[in-house]
C-alpha cells in the first residue's frame, strides 16, 4: 500500500509539474533573478574584505585591477551559477509560452473556421428558427459535459446561475442585467476599436483574466458586411440536475481567433 502510495504521489507531482510548466518556470526565474543579486551582493562585501586584506598582506595602498579579480572571482561563483540556472529557464519559458501560444492559435483558427462554416451550411439548409434550435439543443449539450459539481464561481454581482460556453467553460453567478451590461460595454470597444480580447470578456463578466495568452486571442472585425462585424452572444435558458435554472452564454456568429496574425 506504501508503494503504490507513493507511485501515485509521484504520478501526481508529475502531471501537476507538466501542466504547470510555464507558471512553475516563471517563478523559478523570479526566484533565481532575487537569489543572484542576493548571491552578488554578499560575495562584493566579502570581496571587499578580501581587497583590504591583500592590501596588507602587500603592504600596497590600491591593487591594480588584475589583483582584484585574482584575490575575489571565486566569491562571485555561486552568484554567476544561479544567474546561469535562470537564463536557461528563461529561455526554456519563452520557448514552451512560444509553443503553447502556437498550437493555441492553430487550434482557435481551426475552430473559427469549422464553426462558421457549419453555421452557414445549417442556417442555408434549416433556416434561421431551426438552425437556434438546433444551436440551443447543442449549447446544452454541451454544457451537460462540464458538471457543476466542478464548482461555482462567484463573482459577487448577483445570485442567478450561468454557465460560460464562450471561453472557461465554467458555471458562475451573477445577474442578467450584469451579464447584458458587460457584452454592451464589450460591445462598444469592438465597434470602437475593431477587436477585443479574452482578458476584455473575462474581467468583465467578473470570470478574471487569462493570464499567457489573454491578450493574444479574442475576437476582431473581418472586414466583411455581416454579423461579424458586431460582437454579442448567445443565450440559451436551461435546467441543471438539480432543477436549478440557468444561462448559457456561447459565442456569436464572430468566432474567437488569434488576434496576432
Amino acid at each position: 500500500m506504501g508503494i503504490n502510495f507513493m507511485k501515485d504521489a509521484v504520478k501526481g507531482l508529475c502531471t501537476f509539474a507538466k501542466v504547470n510548466a510555464g507558471p512553475i518556470s516563471t517563478v523559478a526565474v523570479i526566484l533565481g533573478m532575487v537569489t543572484a543579486f542576493s548571491l552578488a551582493a554578499k560575495a562584493g562585501k566579502e570581496a571587499a574584505e578580501d581587497i583590504e586584506e591583500a592590501k596588507e598582506e602587500l603592504e600596497v595602498e590600491e591593487l591594480t585591477l588584475g589583483e582584484k579579480v585574482k584575490f575575489t572571482w571565486k566569491r562571485f561563483l555561486p552568484a554567476v551559477f544561479v544567474l546561469l540556472l535562470t537564463i536557461t529557464s528563461f529561455v526554456y519559458t519563452t520557448r514552451q509560452m512560444a509553443k503553447r501560444y502556437a498550437a493555441l492559435s492553430a487550434a482557435y483558427s481551426l475552430t473559427e473556421s469549422y464553426l462558421k462554416d457549419y453555421m452557414d451550411a445549417t442556417k442555408e439548409a434549416a433556416g434561421q428558427k431551426k438552425e437556434q434550435t438546433i444551436r440551443d439543443a447543442a449549447n446544452v449539450k454541451q454544457a451537460k459535459k462540464y458538471p457543476i459539481e466542478r464548482g461555482v464561481i462567484e463573482t459577487g454581482y448577483g445570485d442567478d446561475l450561468f454557465f460560460d460556453e464562450v471561453i472557461t467553460t465554467r458555471y458562475f453567478r451573477s445577474t442578467l442585467d450584469h451579464v447584458q451590461a458587460a457584452e454592451k460595454e464589450l460591445a462598444s470597444i469592438y465597434q470602437a476599436e475593431d477587436s477585443i480580447t479574452m482578458d476584455d470578456y473575462t474581467f468583465r463578466m467578473g470570470l478574471g483574466t487569462r493570464s499567457n495568452n489573454g491578450n493574444n486571442l479574442g475576437w476582431k472585425k473581418s472586414g466583411k458586411l455581416d454579423e461579424t462585424n458586431k460582437f454579442f452572444l448567445y443565450y440559451t435558458a436551461a435546467i441543471s440536475d438539480s432543477g436549478e435554472p440557468y444561462i448559457i452564454i456561447s459565442q456569436g456568429p464572430n468566432r474567437m481567433t488569434d488576434l496576432m496574425r
